[in-house]
């Protein structure tokens, strides 16, 4: 009868002790038995369950695909480029400067701001004239204007920490329209040529953002483009130059290498929200 008594005793501890540990499985799909010390914005403390006095342990959230506790409830871990309190110190505003337009006698300004997680929208002006001359080219002017749409295609976040980088990094693919018109005078031989557009075009572009200590951004991309409209000019072999764009019988390359400064902050998280996130 003690026999049995103690048999009972034993399996109600064992079972108790079974419940007792806290689950956390990672995206690889390995379970840690655990306990739970303390859950943060970014990670998880915890000691193994086998060693509860020994290493407090700390794992990163962007690991963990689910973690159940010895009470049966879960908490939900979301995918930072869902959760926008993730980007509450991040600038949302843009403004760069773009060297290849420049190294093609092309002042070009643009200014990008974020609209939701993974998207931005930018607007770039271009001004013929304002930088380095070509060889053989004599004077340009004009003025452009381009639109983008930028979609992310990648995470936005480090491998080795849940915090994303920033809002703005990030591999993206953008949809472009834009309006250009100007005039190019140059010279062939001993002769003062002449071009001019008048054009709207449209196309696709690749590329990738980083950001650096949340203040500087580093961007480059190429893309391809079609216009369409007037290309007039006594030399038929001349191409079409817009800044940071080239080509010829109504097809356009485009490569950017821009650098710029991030403003303003984050504004589409209320102002309620954000006190919580303090708390």
């Amino acid at each position: 009868m003690k026999i049995k008594t103690l048999i009972i005793i034993l399996f109600v501890l064992t079972i108790s002790k079974i419940k007792a540990q806290d689950i956390i499985t990672k995206k690889n799909g390995e379970k840690l038995k655990v306990i739970i010390k303390k859950v943060e914005k970014n990670n998880i403390k915890y000691v193994n369950f086998d060693d509860p006095n020994g290493v407090l342990f700390t794992i990163d959230k962007v690991l963990i695909s689910e973690v159940k506790f010895a009470y049966g409830e879960k908490l939900e871990v979301k995918n930072p480029e869902e959760d926008p309190f993730y980007f509450t110190e991040d600038k949302i505003n843009n403004i760069m400067f773009n060297f290849s337009a420049f190294a093609n006698n092309t002042l070009g300004l643009a200014y990008e701001k974020s609209i939701k997680l993974g998207h931005s929208i930018m607007g770039e002006i271009k001004v013929y004239g304002l930088g380095i001359k070509q060889e053989n080219e004599k004077s340009r002017n004009g003025i452009g204007l381009d639109f983008y749409y930028r979609l992310k295609t990648q995470s936005l976040f480090n491998k080795g920490e849940y915090r994303p980088n920033h809002i703005l990094s990030g591999s993206y693919f953008s949809p472009i329209v834009g309006f250009s018109t100007g005039e190019l005078y140059y010279k062939k031989h001993t002769i003062t040529e002449k071009t001019s557009h008048t054009l709207v075009h449209f196309g696709i572009q690749y590329g990738n953002q980083w950001i650096i200590q949340r203040k500087v951004s580093v961007d480059a991309s190429f893309g391809f483009h079609y216009y369409i409209g007037n290309t007039k000019g006594n030399d038929n072999e001349q191409p079409i130059k817009l800044g940071n764009m080239l080509g010829e019988e109504n097809k356009l390359f485009s490569f950017n290498l821009r650098v710029g400064f991030l403003v303003g902050k984050k504004t589409y998280i209320k102002k309620s929200e954000k006190g919580e996130l303090k708390k």
